[in-house]
This record gives structure tokens, sequence and C-alpha cells, in this order.
């Protein structure tokens, strides 16, 4: 597996820090927006091969809103998404380096499906994710 690049790493710790900016459960636009990952210690670090993941319809990259499924080297935009009852289906262009996304170059499809189990629980293709713990002290919007 390739290293990050530095761009790459300030670009997931400033998504991390929006995600956590992103409105709670009862708040969100949709229930799957917002900081997701595996365990509790990933949603701690923003810096390493971690399962956090971020969605959010409304993420600003270069000061334009985009939605987005960010993951750890797998940066994801959404192009089309369709939603029946719980189940939600991203069809989207992922890129594996920031630079990549940039220069619009070794963009792959993918298709992402989201299942709401809760307020506080998410698969991610079949995968059981948790919501990250807002932090203390965050201001609410």
């Amino acid at each position: 597996m390739r290293g990050v690049d530095a761009a790459g790493r300030g670009l997931v710790t400033a998504l991390v820090a929006s995600a956590l900016l992103l409105p709670t459960a009862s708040r969100a636009a949709e229930p799957y927006e917002g900081a997701w990952a595996k365990t509790l210690k990933d949603c701690n670090d923003p810096d390493g091969a971690t399962s956090l993941t971020i969605i959010g319809l409304n993420m600003k990259i270069d000061g334009m809103p985009r939605a987005m499924v960010e993951q750890y080297e797998n940066h994801c935009f959404i192009d089309k998404k369709s939603t029946t009852g719980n189940d939600t289906t991203l069809n989207a262009t992922c890129y594996e380096f920031w630079d990549d996304f940039k220069k619009k170059v070794s963009g792959r499809n993918e298709i992402i499906k989201l299942s709401v189990v809760s307020k506080d629980a998410l698969k991610i293709d079949g995968n059981s994710y948790r919501r990250c713990p807002e932090k203390p002290g965050k201001k609410k919007r």
C-alpha cells in the first residue's frame, strides 16, 4: 500500500474536524451523515489506516459543497444516491490519492451500500459501524 502524502493527511484531518461539526443524528439531513468507525479507538485516530469513515452530503472542498464518503486512502465523491426505506445506494467516483482527484485521473466507479440500523449504528457494504461521539464542548449549530 502506498503512503499518504502530506496533503492527503491534512485533508483527512480537516474532514474529520468538519465531520465533527456535521449535524448530529437528530439534526442531520440524512441519518447516515457523520463520522463512523468500527471501534471507538478508530474515531480518535484521523491519521492512520483505520475504519474511520466520514459521510457528508455538503462537505466543503475548495470552498464548494460536495457529497462525499471519505476513508483512509479512499476519497469518494457521490454522483448519485437512491434510498429505499433504511437502505441507501451511493454511486460514487473514488480516488486513492487526493492529488488524483485534483487532476481527475485514476478515478474508479464504486457502489457503496448504506443500511441504517439505528441512529448510532450503520452498515457500510455489510460491515457494522458505530457513530463516533461528538467531542465534549462542541458548539451546536
